[in-house]
């Protein structure tokens, strides 16, 4: 689909206007669909129409301004400080970052007065916009499919999650499902009444991971001897029906009629299961009966709304909706992350300064090489560097490897065809089909395919395939090489920034089990929507802290986190997330439970062991001193075992069960970083000085 547009464009500028505006929009489609096609999956449309606007605004500014060398310098600089602070964004301000960089690059070495620079970018933009234009009509014919099956994909993880182990990270499941859910905000032309359905759905996914995840870490618990109840078999069998009715719900969000059929059976034979587990003893079950109940009512809801959901509407169906998205905080949240990145301090930061000073090298350097296309290298450079060490150089050796593939690909092309024309027009369309078909599964290969293209869109406006295949390969050597030197004189190593996200994830953990046990204090039900939000903070807190102590330890060994104590922090965390899921569920079963104002002082305690350990992974290992006290956290669990009333209404011993475990968790996590009291300090609760 990405290539249409390229082709299309491509053959109407040459033959509406002249090569030199069909090769301009060529360009502009071909690089908002690369902004598409790096990462894949379903096309991101207000992504790549902001990315369509920012190359035209690039393009206009860096034609404009190149006829004044020193002006121009001075525009490359804020634009390279700007583009590499976008990576603080993630992968989408990345891309669209680094394509704003490359446009004032490309589009400067072709310095016009104001009146033709704004034609140029006019082109960019025209070229960019078919691409967004194109692929929002392609996906409409077939009402809510990518919806309906990024839905259905994420229920299919889901009960992969119900019959798994309780070290299976639930983590793809609330990805896929943040997936699902991206898909159902997103600015649409139109929907139909499904579209609530499938929202919906999402919800309960939610909910059904978390509850899951409970009922794995209870069952681990569980003796291996007979007598208890329910036993480890009757549970797992229950989860066996649970992941055979979610498959069947996943088949009927799709629309599969016979699946549909077979819900209620199967949704009746989980009921009858989970109510014999807690039958006249609803209020006095074993905690793991009763999350086996909850699951099973949420499974009911969920069959209800995928029967529905999977009817579909029919054209006549469709009306506009409004975005659930809310932009104006989406923005104002963007803009105060680059704020906080605008440091030497973060990375994101330091990676803007190093590209900014390796453009305007580059910059010059090309202005006094005898380079043909001396822009090429400015690009290869600019496009080498990314923020972390590994990504650097793997991603600095693949586009040279690439470059040098694509290069032969061209040559060889070239001197059997020997295209033009129409000819060079549909070759431009099979290498534009193969770069982007490829692209999501290895970035070398896309780049192959990318380069030859390049090659032949020039080739339409200075028909020297040869010699502008070399003169490619050239630039691109010689720039990527600058841009590795640059790394390597000035270096940003992943180690900070894994332990700045291990902290961050501690905050979010602490945040989300405060929370909790403040429903507990005060004897109330916690508020559903600040628990969503809490539980993604720490969900995606911790996605992020795999990924940075991951980048880290592929780095030089003296460089990268320790090892041994980011695994071990990582499992004590997710030990007290675990542990938090089930206090949570408990809190939030409509039941009565009464205020426990003797809890207070265990979660101050808790609140306090964890913004120790906070403070020391925001401090170099080397400068790190041991706290004058550290709060006894099983000093004040056992305190409140002797408090809590023998006639509480709620589960007195599931609850102290998972105190226990959190002050395992919690005291297992501060001793990963060697925090001990030091020896004759009173024990004290609150903040670390």
């Amino acid at each position: 689909m990405a290539a249409i547009p390229v082709v299309a464009v491509l053959a109407i500028g040459e033959v509406a206007w002249s090569a030199v505006a069909g090769v301009t929009m060529g360009a502009g489609a071909m690089l908002v669909g690369i902004a598409w096609r790096i990462r894949g999956g379903r096309p991101p449309l207000a992504l790549l129409a902001t990315d369509a606007m920012v190359m035209a605004l690039s393009t206009f500014v860096g034609s404009v301004t190149g006829s004044v060398s020193w002006v121009h310098l001075v525009v490359l600089c804020v634009w390279a400080l700007m583009g590499g602070l976008l990576v603080s964004l993630g992968n989408r301000g990345a891309v669209v970052g680094n394509q704003a960089v490359l446009a004032a690059i490309v589009f400067g070495r072709f310095s016009q007065p104001a009146g033709a620079a704004v034609g140029l970018a006019g082109l960019v933009l025209a070229g960019g916009l078919s691409q967004v234009l194109f692929l929002a009509i392609v996906r409409w014919p077939v009402p809510l499919r990518d919806q309906r099956a990024a839905t259905a994909a994420a229920y299919r993880l889901l009960a992969g999650l119900a019959t798994a182990s309780s070290e299976t990270s639930t983590l793809p499941a609330a990805e896929a499902l943040d997936d699902a859910q991206a898909g159902l905000s997103s600015l649409t032309l139109f929907g139909d009444p499904a579209l609530l359905n499938l929202r919906n759905l999402v919800g309960e996914g939610l909910r059904i991971r978390v509850e899951l995840s409970a009922i794995h870490v209870l069952v681990a618990r569980q003796p291996s001897e007979g007598g208890v109840d329910p036993s480890p078999e009757a549970a797992g069998r229950l989860l066996a029906k649970a992941a055979s009715g979610i498959e069947d719900i996943a088949d009927a969000i799709e629309g599969d009629r016979e699946a549909a059929a077979a819900l209620p059976v199967t949704m009746k034979e989980l009921s009858a299961q989970a109510d014999g587990l807690v039958r006249g003893h609803e209020d006095t079950a074993p905690l793991l009966a009763r999350r086996l109940s909850a699951l099973a009512g949420k499974l009911r809801a969920a069959a209800a709304l995928a029967i529905s959901a999977g009817e579909g509407g029919s054209l006549r169906d469709r009306r506009p909706q409004r975005p659930a998205n809310r932009p104006r905080e989406q923005f104002a949240a963007a803009i105060e992350l680059l704020r906080a990145n605008a440091s030497l301090e973060s990375p994101a930061g330091r990676h803007a300064v190093r590209l900014a000073v390796v453009v305007l090298i580059a910059e010059l350097a090309s202005q006094h090489l005898p380079l043909q296309r001396g822009y090429w290298m400015v690009v290869a450079a600019a496009t080498t560097l990314r923020p972390e060490f590994g990504a650097t150089f793997t991603r600095g050796t693949e586009r040279v490897l690439g470059t040098a593939l694509g290069v032969g690909l061209a040559g060889a092309i070239a001197v059997t065809l020997h295209p033009a024309g129409a000819v060079t027009v549909v070759l431009v369309g099979l290498l534009a089909w193969a770069g982007y078909s490829v692209f999501p599964a290895s970035f070398a290969a896309g780049f192959t395919f990318i380069t030859a293209l390049v090659v032949f869109l020039l080739n339409a406006i200075s028909p020297d395939t040869l010699a502008t295949a070399w003169a490619r390969l050239i630039d691109t050597l010689v720039g990527g090489s600058l841009g590795l030197i640059a790394y390597a004189v000035w270096p940003t190593w992943s180690n900070v920034s894994a332990r700045q996200a291990l902290a961050e994830l501690v905050a979010a953990h602490r945040a989300y089990l405060g929370a909790i046990l403040a429903a507990f204090v005060r004897g109330r039900r916690p508020d559903e929507a600040e628990m969503r939000s809490l539980g993604r903070r720490a969900r995606l807190a911790r996605t992020n802290a795999e990924s940075a102590v991951a980048r880290s330890l592929s780095e030089p060994h003296t460089r990268r986190i320790d090892a041994e104590e980011s695994q071990g922090a990582l499992a004590a965390l997710r030990r007290l997330v675990q542990t938090a899921h089930v206090l949570r569920l408990d809190a939030q079963e409509d039941r009565p439970h009464d205020p426990l104002p003797t809890l207070k002082p265990f979660a101050d305690a808790l609140a306090g062991v964890l913004e120790h350990v906070e403070a020391a992974l925001r401090t170099a290992p080397d400068d790190r001193s041991a706290p004058a006290t550290l709060p006894d956290l099983r000093g004040r669990y056992l305190a409140f075992e002797r408090t809590i009333p023998a006639d509480y209404a709620g589960d007195a011993e599931g609850l102290l069960a998972e105190l226990d475990e959190i002050v395992d968790a919690a005291n297992s996590l501060a001793e990963q970083l060697e925090l001990r009291s030091r020896p004759g300090a009173q024990e004290e609760v609150g903040s670390p000085a």
